[in-house]
């Protein structure tokens, strides 16, 4: 009896040695997720359908393999904490946004002016470069992008006509939005999306820049009276995996992963454009003043934000940047 549990005892130990692809497969491979973005964001309903679509995929193909723990948002782990959080392994993927980690990669700010469309990006040169710039910095594997179908827009409280009527005005930015509102002579103000009825209610902020849709997701169409009607950058939204997870992912699941991601990012792009539709048609029904420039105005506008955005960037990140931006033309 004891010889032949002994033999069992060795089979064991020599078929997980021997087959480690179906070892790995032998249980399920679990994966912790969050994201940086309230739940009703395109990229968040984006990225949560995806998990979804890769978890039904996974149980048609090998039942009880995965299990998919999307572990919820902010509330979990603070925005600009989630790089380290897939960094360290404390979580094995993320849904973000390029803002909240240019401490540590100021070049991936550069996605703001890219001319490709995720699904272009991941064909092209530009996605094999990204990912090892992620793996060598972050410990991370550069998995996708959930956007953008979205673009960067001024909003204030108070009117005004020309860019000049900016100055001195308090601007609440992300990260990637403070060279420009330096050079048009505005205060630039970092604070929570959430905090921002508040603070223009009580007058700490005079306007905010952030993608249109945002202005229903956080009910500020009420504090806004006028919109610099040119819009300028691109969100980007990196999908990014801790390395160690992804690399020891089986193969036969990490395909699925792929696969869903390819059909998510066309998704989120789709639902992004509908919700600026939404935003815009919201924001006319309250009489809010969009703000044209003169051509010449404009013209100056779009070349000092893409200079201020690359300048600044250059200057910590020279030859990523640079290389990011080539590589991100049409």
């Amino acid at each position: 009896m004891k010889k032949m549990a002994a033999r069992r005892f060795l089979a064991a130990i020599l078929s997980a040695i021997f087959c480690p692809a179906a070892s790995a497969l032998a249980a399920a491979f679990t994966v912790n997720t969050v994201t940086c973005l309230p739940p009703n964001h395109s990229v968040t309903i984006g990225f949560v359908e995806y998990l979804g679509a890769v978890q039904t995929k996974a149980d048609e193909k090998y039942p009880g393999k995965l299990k998919i723990n999307h572990r919820g948002g902010v509330e979990v782990i603070a925005a600009n904490e989630q790089i380290e959080a897939v960094r360290t392994g404390m979580i094995d993927m993320i849904a973000t946004a390029g803002s909240y980690y240019v401490s540590v990669m100021p070049e991936i700010d550069v996605l703001a002016l890219s001319q490709l469309m995720p699904w272009e990006e991941r064909k092209a040169p530009l996605f094999r470069y990204l990912d090892e710039i992620h793996r060598e910095k972050v410990n991370a594997v550069y998995v996708g992008r959930l956007g953008s179908g979205s673009v960067f827009q001024l909003f204030t409280r108070k009117p005004f006509s020309t860019l000049r009527d900016l100055a001195g005005l308090r601007i609440r930015v992300s990260p990637t939005n403070i060279p420009i509102m330096r050079l048009l002579d505005c205060e630039p103000i970092a604070m929570p999306n959430a905090e921002l009825f508040t603070a223009l209610e009580r007058s700490v902020i005079d306007g905010f820049v952030l993608p249109p849709p945002e202005i229903v997701d956080f009910g500020l169409i009420p504090m806004i009276s006028h919109s610099l009607a040119q819009t300028f950058y691109s969100p980007s939204n990196p999908v990014l995996a801790n390395a160690g997870f992804w690399d020891g992912m089986p193969a036969e699941l990490k395909e699925i992963f792929v696969a869903e991601m390819e059909l998510a990012e066309h998704k989120v792009i789709e639902h992004a454009r509908g919700k600026m539709k939404i935003a815009y048609d919201a924001a006319q029904a309250a009489n809010i003043v969009f703000v044209e420039l003169s051509p010449e105005e404009s013209k100056r506008f779009g070349d000092m934000a893409d200079k201020a955005l690359m300048d600044t960037v250059k200057a910590k990140a020279p030859a990523e940047s640079e290389k990011i931006f080539a590589l991100s033309r049409k």
